[in-house]
């Protein structure tokens, strides 16, 4: 019995083992690489961009569904008013004799105070006389989308605003949270635009150099040459080692390669650069508003310009003009909005390159006058005895 049992724990323990199970992740840790990823990408540039505009979506959707009831409700209110008040002046001139018009006109004088009260009381609500029928609301997905984009961005025209308690506590909490995103969109955009904006200066500024200076390297290299085949006064043999550092130095694919390792953000883009892509950003849209809208060139140019500034005055805003609104065209708020949003980081662009300009010139003319430059101590000086 005892071998058996001998044999029987030989023939276990020679089997072979189960093949161990492949690890998997916890839960906890597949959630935390889950966040880790979202949270990276959501920082990138293409992140930021996606959360600027999807944020604004967001906006304009989440204020249509607050103010956009509340609005069918004041214009279907305006026009039962003012359709009561057309027939009392009806009824009123009806039943009157033409032969008083003393009483007619106090009755309808008081009739018509009436209805300008609601019509006050309406506006300030945001009615903008438009009708129940015909007439776009100003709570649509394009409305609400510029409506968003003004709140986070500061410039808040003011041709809209929440009248409901539930659109102004949202308002407030939106805002909270969009400027911080609006504001690492614009340092996002900002450098993306400078660094495509240094690296097309450099590599024009490096083709013209080296048009330039096509002659003078070639008799540079030509120099190089006899140099070290005729190393005239020199102490040593053609094989100069001097001569052969210099040779190497003044190569045409030495040079080629020194061009190809500069630094992109050491690249300084001239004033003048910045300040036409700025007028170019403001004739831009000029033309574009002039278009879609209507109005005159100093017209056009003062709402780019408030616009872009942020002051925001609300007394021109896209889609508010006669012709936009017989005709129902909103797309001019999705034109102002594209503009709004390119045109604000290609500005923060050209601020922070006229800054970095200055601070080179400012520190370019200190060290001229030596305000930067160590003062060594003079050298002592010693007596002859």
């Amino acid at each position: 019995m005892a071998i058996e049992r001998n044999r029987g724990s030989s023939r276990h323990s020679s089997a072979p083992y189960p093949p161990h199970p492949p690890h998997v992740k916890p839960f906890s840790a597949k959630l935390k690489d889950c966040c880790r990823f979202t949270i990276a990408f959501i920082f990138s540039n293409v992140g930021v961009c996606g959360l600027m505009v999807g944020y604004t979506i967001m906006g304009a959707f989440l204020f249509r569904e607050i103010e956009g009831p509340y609005e069918t409700t004041t214009v279907m209110g305006m026009d039962k008013d003012r359709n009561m008040t057309i027939e009392m002046l009806w009824n009123i001139t009806a039943e009157l004799n033409i032969l008083h018009p003393e009483n007619w006109t106090k009755q309808v004088e008081k009739v018509v105070k009436e209805y300008q009260l609601k019509v006050i009381g309406a506006v300030g609500d945001g009615w903008d006389g438009g009708e129940s029928t015909g007439s776009p609301s100003q709570w649509s997905i394009e409305g609400g989308f510029l409506y968003s984009l003004t709140v986070i961005t500061t410039i808040g025209y003011g041709h809209i605003s929440p009248n409901t308690d539930q659109g102004k506590i949202m308002t407030i909490f939106y805002t909270i949270f969009g400027m911080p995103v609006f504001l690492l969109y614009m340092a996002n955009m900002g450098d993306i635009l400078a660094k495509s904006l240094k690296w097309t200066y450099s590599k024009l500024c490096m083709c013209k150099e080296k048009k330039e200076n096509k002659f003078d390297t070639a008799v540079a290299w030509r120099q190089a040459q006899i140099t070290m085949a005729n190393p005239a006064g020199a102490s040593g043999s053609a094989e100069d080692p001097y001569a052969a550092e210099l040779a190497e130095h003044l190569s045409i694919e030495s040079w080629h390669s020194e061009d190809e390792k500069q630094d992109i953000t050491s690249v300084n883009i001239p004033i003048t650069i910045s300040l036409s892509i700025m007028i170019g950003l403001l004739y831009g849209g000029t033309i574009l508003f002039q278009e879609y809208e209507g109005w005159d060139l100093l017209t056009s140019f003062y709402f780019c310009f408030i616009s872009l500034t942020t002051i925001g005055f609300g007394d021109y805003v896209p889609g508010s003009s006669i012709e936009s609104v017989e005709d129902g065209n909103r797309m001019s708020f999705i034109y102002c909005s594209l503009y709004l949003m390119f045109g604000l980081a290609l500005l923060s662009m050209c601020f922070n390159l006229m800054q970095e300009e200055v601070v080179h010139k400012v520190t370019a003319c200190l060290k001229q006058v030596k305000i930067f430059k160590r003062q060594e101590p003079p050298p002592e000086v010693e007596d002859d005895l």
